[in-house]
């Protein structure tokens, strides 16, 4: 790509834009002035930090327009700054703390860190990487984690052996990205070296969820994690169990009837659909536990489930529910789907219509006690 124009100091345009050496930025009119301002010394700063940098940075035209570009080692950062200052500037949804850019070609939103200051313009961020690509010998912890998976790989391994736990845990989550054998290797020996559950389990979350490989392997390894006294971990473990488990492993059904019991976000969806597949009505016990001790997020997700066994018990189960009106009006609707289907007779039919007919239980007129207690107002209580 040739060079781009030479540095233009930003400024205002008649229109409330903001004319810079990458472009025209558009400003949305409900800017506050100061944020505008802000963002106009943060292009200054980088057009210094370009100027400055000994050659280490230069502009370039590309598609999306000019940006600055810096190297590490071999791997190219193309730094899309007017886009960052554009989203800044227009109100746009925009996860702030990252900076827009395109590194070996490959688009990438660089996270700049988990203690970002939202009162920081991200421009300032966009200068702070520029300022780090135009430096020697920066360590590679220095650089944004989400940039790891660029590094070589030996020197990505030689960061599983560092002191700081974050450091471990963004290099395994690098590796979980690459596609090279060497990296699989290394993620599988990771799992028996590991100095602590935590990074242990995000070793396997990269192989999982990164390398997709098969669990089989490492299910003992889960289910020991799923006793945890770390939250993280054991949390993280029980929706690993519940993505990796069959309905099929019947031999996982007191693992997952534990599960079922813990008290936490984690079990819903898969944890819980699989053991009441997997049980069928003998799950009903539980779920009747757990629609009456956890709170209505819990009860679509099991109601819906129920609803797919057709079993005496578990259809006599839902009838009460339907009759009694303690279901909501979603799990109503798959109750009725539900007996519906599982009819076999025409006597089967004439009791599921009785069952799901309002009228027969006084619940066409939600009204009608309010209406019953106007009429008779005037007669006094029959007990003085």
């Amino acid at each position: 790509m040739a060079n781009a124009r030479k540095p233009r100091k930003p400024r205002r345009t008649s229109a409330g834009n903001i004319s810079s050496t990458f472009g025209v930025i558009r400003v949305s009119e409900e800017m506050d002035e100061i944020d505008i301002q802000q963002n106009m010394v943060a292009l200054t700063w980088i057009d210094d930090i370009v100027s400055d940098s000994n050659g280490a940075l230069h502009y370039e035209n590309t598609s999306n327009g000019v940006v600055a570009v810096g190297y590490m080692d071999d791997v190219k950062v193309q730094v899309d700054v007017r886009l960052c200052a554009e989203r800044a500037l227009n109100l746009d949804y925009w996860e702030q703390g990252h900076v827009p850019a395109f590194v070996n070609s490959n688009e990438l939103c660089i996270e700049m860190g988990n203690d970002y200051n939202h009162q920081v313009p991200d421009l300032d961020l966009c200068a702070a990487l520029l300022m780090l690509l135009s430096s020697k010998g920066v360590p590679l912890t220095m650089y944004p984690s989400t940039l790891y998976k660029f590094f070589p790989l030996e020197k990505l391994t030689t960061l599983l052996v560092h002191e700081d736990d974050t450091v471990v845990k963004h290099t395994l989550e690098a590796m979980g990205q690459l596609s090279c054998a060497a990296s699989l290797r290394q993620l599988k020996k990771m799992v028996h070296r590991a100095r602590d559950e935590t990074l242990v389990m995000t070793t396997l979350e990269a192989l999982y969820y990164g390398r997709g490989i098969n669990m089989k392997a490492y299910l003992p390894l889960l289910i020991e994690i799923s006793n945890s006294d770390q939250p993280a971990s054991k949390v993280s473990a029980i929706e690993m169990i519940g993505l990796v488990v069959t309905p099929a492993q019947k031999e996982c059904l007191p693992i997952l009837k534990r599960l079922v019991q813990f008290d936490h976000p984690c079990v819903l969806g898969p944890v819980l659909d699989t053991y009441i597949e997997m049980a069928r009505e003998d799950a009903l016990q539980d779920c009747i536990y757990l629609l009456k001790y956890r709170n209505e997020i819990w009860h679509m997700d099991i109601i819906r489930k129920l609803c797919t066994i057709q079993h005496p018990l578990v259809r006599n189960f839902l009838s009460v529910r339907y009759i009694t009106n303690a279901a909501s009006t979603y799990e109503r609707e798959c109750i009725e789907r539900s007996l519906n289907e599982g009819c076999e007779t025409q006597t089967e039919k004439a009791l599921v219509e009785y069952i799901l007919s309002a009228n027969v239980f006084g619940t066409t007129n939600p009204t009608s006690d309010e209406d019953d207690d106007e009429e008779f107002s005037g007669l006094g209580s029959l007990f003085g």
